[in-house]
């Protein structure tokens, strides 16, 4: 019958993967995180009668199409319901929008009536997200003899898994996360480069330049003489600032002085008198010693002056030098 001629296939394709000898090596699969991800499933079986995906518990339960209904499908993890589906004919399984904790072991079961021991495969699912850049930081850092020495520590910012570093310097490169650096000074720019990868992605940090890394490494020999020279240059400033301060506080006060003295002498010359209207001023001539105007002649000089008011009598002061004759002021005081 067509029943048996289907059992004989079945068996037929099975009599080579009997008891334990059914379970091949286990295989490993990596997917990105909100990828997809295709479980193989390779057999030679013509003829199935269910196939089971677990995850931890039941995941899906298939049954293949046969010439008088389609093929059932039951996802039993309700919750990838959605991601869930079997693209190929050998009904592989295909699981999609990957999250993290869809990570760990599966395992399909191949069963057929006739046989005991189902057909089974195990595979190891890793979910891994796209690195970012990875962060360098830097080691104390020794300086002796213009060298440099500093170790290069390169990390993620967030624990990823399944991470290998390795550096990238000129035309060579040094696994590890920790790279050791000796730079002498003198020498050319060298640049480091950090590559982190895991198994679905790699990326690589800025370069590092070893004259950026090792900045001031003569610092040893030439920081007294620079701190000396920063101390020369601040106390300069502040020479110069005190001497333009002085400079300027004493321009001002030659200033207040001179003022004050062009005051007194305009206060001097300007008589505060005023005379009554129709009287007539009288210029005193102040005689210098060993010193004649060239309007003055060496004669003896009066100056008289009118009566400026009734009631006020003046008088004449004589500065002329010398001294007039007694007879000659007494005329003048009887005319008075």
């Amino acid at each position: 019958s067509g029943k048996g001629r289907d059992s004989g296939i079945l068996h037929g394709s099975l009599c080579v993967s009997t008891g334990p000898a059914a379970s091949r090596d286990l295989k490993k699969l990596v997917g990105a995180l909100g990828g997809s991800v295709t479980f193989p499933l390779n057999h030679s079986i013509k003829k199935v009668g269910s196939i089971v995906w677990i995850f931890n518990t039941t995941l899906v339960t298939l049954q293949p199409q046969e010439s008088n209904k389609s093929a059932i499908v039951i996802v039993t993890q309700s919750h990838k319901k959605e991601r869930v589906s079997f693209p190929n004919r050998d009904y592989s399984l295909k699981l999609s929008k990957l999250q993290k904790n869809d990570s760990g072991t599966y395992r399909v079961e191949i069963h057929n009536p006739l046989h005991q021991l189902p057909f089974t495969q195990e595979y190891v699912l890793r979910v891994y997200e796209y690195l970012s850049k990875p962060k360098v930081t830097k080691g104390l850092q020794n300086k002796k003899n213009d060298t440099c020495m500093t170790n290069l520590t390169c990390s993620m910012e967030q624990g990823e898994e399944d991470v290998t570093y390795s550096w990238k310097i000129a035309n060579e490169s040094h696994d590890g996360s920790v790279l050791p650096v000796s730079w002498r000074l003198g020498e050319k720019n060298i640049n480091f480069i950090c590559v982190a990868s895991n198994p679905i992605s790699n990326s690589s940090s800025n370069p590092i330049s070893s004259w950026n890394l090792c900045e001031g490494t003569a610092g040893d020999t030439n920081a007294p003489m620079f701190l000396l020279y920063f101390l020369l240059a601040t106390l300069l400033s502040v020479l110069v600032f005190g001497l333009v301060l002085i400079s300027s506080m004493q321009r001002d006060r030659r200033k207040e002085f001179t003022g004050e003295k062009e005051g007194v002498e305009i206060h001097q010359e300007i008589p505060d008198v005023c005379l009554p209207s129709g009287a007539t001023t009288v210029y005193d001539t102040i005689s210098h010693h060993n010193k004649l105007t060239p309007e003055e002649e060496p004669v003896n000089t009066l100056y008289s002056t009118v009566q400026i008011h009734k009631m006020v009598r003046s008088f004449t002061v004589l500065k002329s030098t010398p001294v007039l004759p007694h007879s000659l002021y007494l005329g003048l005081h009887n005319n008075m």
